[in-house]
């Protein structure tokens, strides 16, 4: 009879000693059982064998593993330990699988069979973060299922949040090559309710729970890591910490120890890699170094109680935080999309599975905006966005000289919340329009990444391009050569190429090259495509590419002759001194452009006249005088339902931007883009003010529509009692460029921001000649029309109405101003709800 060593052999240990080149067996003997023989066995045949003698009551006994394959992510290699015993003259055997492997630090990295290890991770375990076998499957297919498609998307370890796997995980990641770390504390209830009694829990792990832990997985070779818990509090001063570390390394001293994923004291003791929140930012523009900091660790203090900081608001001097262990990113790439509804209605049919409530119900707002036609294309444009974020971010990680790794928040979507975070569903099959192999450029052993704080350029300008190589493949490159290249994407340009030989290489990070190119003279905008290639002397080249774009420099082709031109934050005339100015805004030109309605611009729409409303309110960054205890902005008498933007993803529930999809438009021949809102549109939405058209008196369909997300507030079901979706913040029909036939007249609706006119950021340069193009000629015509007193009276009733106040955590991700939410932010964001100005 075959039986579980858990169940035979409670305290069976295989100890692989990869530097001796053997593997230690040792267990205690239960009474009333004699031990016949221990062998290992390599594919099935017998290589060591050792019969048993006597009675003994521990067994340990080391085996000469000379030559042997080792286990690695790559090629997991396995072994077989056979025990055979006689109970009562009844013969009984167990067996485990078992692969020769080191893990160990080293000079801040971490290090498995003597070679440098990157981790690209993701996080599962928690209900938040996880999904059941919805399919039926065997315990170990269901677990096979997860593991294979994540290695297709290059990632090698998953975090267990707040759990420990069964065994059927371990067997399904050993045999197939995949790391594993788990966390043996666990919640207490549903996500989010239980946070304060944890943080006052006096025991962190019970010692008899964390020991039958350790018996239960240390003879599972993927394990790399055992953790206490997720997010716990000041560890570094906690005695039962070090106890824990101190009865593992009895237990198992070839795994890596850590007490908590997040919040640890910076100079804490006792563990082996340190993991760290990096911030909520987006890695681009001013946070496009965000990764390379450690400014943020210092809200989590230090162990001996050294000051952090020191002044004021005006003048404060902070310590410098050193690295003093290998550190993986935590939580990071959590970017939100939109769920294919009706895909997964058929899944679950399909399945037998109870459909989840959110599916119904999002489906029913869906038709309540009137947004089911559209929704494929806000799908596809919320994918789209969510990858070049990915991208960005995981290229952003690579290239920082603190971190050995990350773990990614989440590779497979939740069943439980309608947040949809994932690169798989909820039954672990790819979704439409997301494929592995676009993902492998930047998540796999070796990655080549070109830092590019910015992506829009003019002709002439000279592209800085530092690059960088991480190598972690376990197979030295000494030499290489780069190859590089800048061409159009479907269009002509002059191509530019080259190539640096000789290279010196190493293992780890290094900044290989910088590439500096002159951009060549066009007379219009153009999307470009910049491709690097790592050629070793022997080996697979690594090679990926970045779009960038480059925009004409002529403010001299201006299409507008003459306008009217009445705007508060922008002067136009700064770049574009060919346009003559003249009337007002009682008697204005055949074109005015303003960036606010009032009773003279609804005056020149009636008499038949343009506008050009480039919108920017001031009173829709009032939640940033708020929270800087500043004076209110007036409200607007006429005004346009809008919010304050971001040029940043969707964070898991901060944030209201999940990109946007353009349609065919006039007002959009001269800017370049393929249908999606990629980065050479972030000076324009960076700051601006997006519209909703949710209860617009006309349909539109805008040039430029904005994709809302359609999840809660965590913050809205736990401190106000909103356990429903809201439709007043959730899937609202954004816009940003629309236009519409006002009476006689003609109106370009424009929400973006244009205050990169006074600086000539090139993007909302190339945007506002396309705009002038397009309200210049005679052959722009709105689809859609509205009467000037339904357009006026709409806005005023707006003007009067109570604003719509984004949600806790949206707060945040608008402010952009800290790393992470403190409690006095909590404390402002949720009286601002409830009080405001």
């Amino acid at each position: 009879m075959e039986r579980f060593f858990e169940d035979v052999l409670p305290d069976l240990y295989i100890e692989p000693r990869y530097d001796l080149a053997s593997v230690n067996v040792s267990f205690t003997v239960p009474g009333g059982v004699k031990v016949r023989r221990v062998s290992i066995l390599e594919g099935g045949e017998k290589i060591h064998s050792v019969a048993g003698r006597g009675r003994p009551r521990t067994v340990s006994v080391e085996f000469p593993m000379k030559g042997f394959r080792p286990w690695s992510t790559d090629s997991p290699f396995l072994y077989t330990l056979a025990i055979e015993l006689s109970r009562k003259g009844k013969p009984e055997i167990t067996r485990q699988n078992f692969g020769m492997r080191k893990f160990h630090v080293q000079d801040k990295r971490i290090f498995m069979n003597n070679r440098p290890l990157y981790i690209r991770g993701f996080i599962r375990g928690r209900e938040a973060h996880d999904h059941p076998n919805l399919q039926g499957l065997s315990p170990v297919e269901y677990y096979e299922k997860n593991i294979r498609a994540a290695k297709a998307f290059g990632f090698n370890f998953v975090r267990f949040h707040s759990k420990v796997p069964p065994r059927e995980f371990f067997d399904a990641a050993d045999r197939l090559g995949f790391l594993a770390h788990i966390e043996v504390r666990k919640y207490y209830g549903k996500y989010q309710k239980e946070r304060e009694l944890m943080d006052h829990d006096p025991t962190l792990v019970d010692p008899g729970v964390w020991r039958k832990a350790i018996l239960d997985l240390r003879n599972h070779t993927s394990l790399m890591a055992y953790c206490l818990g997720n997010e716990i509090n000041t560890p570094g001063r906690r005695p039962e910490v070090k106890a824990r570390r101190r009865q593992l390394k009895r237990l198992d001293s070839t795994r890596l120890f850590i007490d908590t994923c997040a919040r640890g004291e910076y100079d804490r003791t006792g563990i082996d890699f340190d993991v760290q929140h990096m911030g909520y930012f987006m890695p681009f523009g001013r946070h496009h170094d965000m990764f390379n900091s450690t400014e943020n660790w210092a809200i989590f203090g230090s162990v001996e109680d050294k000051p952090m900081s020191a002044g004021g608001r005006d003048a404060v001097v902070r310590r410098e935080i050193p690295v003093n262990f290998p550190v993986m990113a935590h939580e990071v790439g959590h970017y939100m999309q939109l769920r294919d509804l009706d895909s997964l209605r058929r899944k679950f049919r399909t399945s037998g599975v109870e459909e989840p409530w959110w599916v119904g119900e999002l489906i029913k707002l869906r038709e309540l905006k009137g947004q089911k036609e559209e929704y494929r294309g806000l799908v596809q444009a919320s994918r789209r966005f969510q990858f070049i974020w990915h991208k960005q971010m995981f290229e952003a990680v690579r290239r920082s000289p603190i971190l050995n790794g990350f773990h990614f928040l989440q590779f497979s979507d939740t069943e439980r919340y309608e947040n949809s975070n994932g690169l798989v569903d909820v039954f672990d099959d790819y979704k439409e329009g997301t494929r592995p192999e676009e993902y492998l450029p930047f998540n796999a052993d070796n990655v080549i990444v070109a830092d590019l704080p910015r992506r829009t350029f003019f002709e002439g300008d000279t592209l800085e391009v530092p690059v960088w190589f991480s190598n972690n493949s376990g197979k030295p490159v000494k030499e290489a050569a780069l190859a590089w290249s800048l061409e159009c994407v479907g269009g002509r340009y002059k191509r530019l190429c080259g190539e640096l030989s000789r290279l010196d290489m190493r293992e780890g990070l290094q900044k290989v090259a910088f590439l500096r190119v002159r951009l060549p003279e066009t007379a219009r905008a153009r999307a470009l495509r910049l491709t690097a290639a790592i050629r070793p002397t022997e080996g697979p080249a690594t090679t990926n590419s970045w779009n960038v774009w480059v925009f004409p420099d002529r403010p001299g082709d201006m299409a507008v002759k003459e306008a009217t031109i009445v705007l508060r934050d922008v002067d136009i005339c700064r770049r574009y001194g060919s346009i003559r100015q003249g009337g007002s805004l009682s008697r204005p030109r055949r074109l005015l452009v303003t960036d606010r309605f009032t009773e003279p611009v609804f005056r020149h729409l009636e008499k038949g006249g343009d506008v050009l409303m480039l919108y920017r309110v001031p009173e829709n960054r009032n939640l940033r005088a708020w929270h800087m205890k500043e004076k209110a902005a007036p409200a607007e008498k006429y005004y346009m339902p809008s919010t304050w933007d971001r040029f940043k993803q969707v964070i898991w529930d901060r944030g209201h931007n999940l990109g946007g999809f353009m349609r065919k438009h006039r007002a959009l021949a001269r800017f370049p883009h393929d249908g999606y809102v990629d980065f050479q549109f972030n000076g324009l939405i960076e700051d601006c003010d997006k519209f909703s058209l949710d209860g617009f008196p006309v349909r539109v369909a805008p040039a430029v529509q904005g994709v809302d997300k359609a999840s809660r507030d965590r913050y809205d079901v736990f401190t106000f009692g909103l356990r429903e979706l809201q439709p007043e913040w959730t899937m609202r029909r954004f816009a940003y460029l629309f236009d519409l036939r006002v009476g006689r007249g003609r109106l370009m609706m424009s929400g973006f921001n244009f205050t990169g006119l006074n600086g000539n950021v090139p993007e909302v340069c190339g945007m506002f000649e396309s705009l002038a193009a397009c309200v210049a000629s005679a052959e722009w015509r709105p689809a859609a029309k509205i009467p000037v007193k339904v357009l006026k009276g709409y806005l005023e009733e707006k003007g009067r109405s109570p604003r719509v106040r984004e949600r806790m955590m949206t707060q945040y991700w608008q402010l952009d101003d800290a790393p992470l939410e403190s409690a006095d932010y909590w404390r402002m964001s949720e009286k601002w709800i409830r009080e405001g100005f």
